[in-house]
């Protein structure tokens, strides 16, 4: 679902001066994700958002190289943010791996 969001943005906004923007926009469809889907979905999305983001919205097109800083230090914190609010809007505790289960 992520996904086809992401994808259908990328391509409203390549080219605008509204594309620095929609990495911190998309931070909503990410807390949505991982409190509907779980915290493995969000925290996915979040990595293949950050990536789709960087390789096919911002120049140059098709590298992970991202000329403006502004555009750079906005997919970190689209990386960052939606891993860290994955865990935090997740829907129960079964969805947390490992040693970050609450016990």
């Amino acid at each position: 679902m992520s996904v086809v969001i992401a994808t259908a943005l990328i391509f409203l906004v390549r080219g605008t001066q509204r594309s620095i923007l929609v990495p911190i926009v998309f931070i909503v469809v990410i807390v949505l994700c991982a409190r509907y889907f779980g915290v493995i979905a969000g925290i996915l999305g979040s990595v293949v958002a950050t990536g789709m983001f960087a390789l096919f919205l911002f120049q140059p097109y098709g590298s992970f190289r991202v000329a403006d800083h502004q555009a750079l230090s906005n997919l970190g914190l689209l990386l960052f943010a939606g891993i860290a609010l994955s865990y935090a809007n997740a829907e129960d505790d079964d969805t947390i791996p490992g040693p970050l289960k609450p016990r």
